[in-house]
């Protein structure tokens, strides 16, 4: 476990929030599937996360994943009740890449 100062040095440095991520161990939804162990909600929920994860992926990869926390910030200030986030996270992937 990381010492809170860590945490904080770290946000300081990369200029947003630093959280801990939750570990997904498989590449696709569908080898939990195949198992038949997960309910359907369970497996849409981590079909939201594994998407997630790419976009946040792919962010770090070109060097936008600042871009990306101020993109998701100023949305999730105007966020509907109702807007789940992985669709706040590919509207604001969208918008960087555009904004190229």
């Amino acid at each position: 476990m990381l010492k809170q100062e860590v945490f904080e040095k770290a946000s300081m440095v990369f200029g947003v929030s630093v959280g801990i991520a939750h570990n997904i161990t498989y590449t696709s939804v569908s080898e939990k599937r195949e198992t038949k162990t997960e309910t359907p909600e369970t497996l849409k929920k981590l079909d939201d996360e594994v998407e997630i994860n790419l976009i946040i992926s792919k962010a770090i990869e070109s060097g936008r994943y600042r871009d990306l926390q101020d993109k998701l910030w100023k949305m999730n200030k105007k966020r509907h009740g109702r807007t789940k986030e992985v669709t706040i996270y590919k509207n604001a992937w969208k918008e960087i890449r555009n904004d190229r």
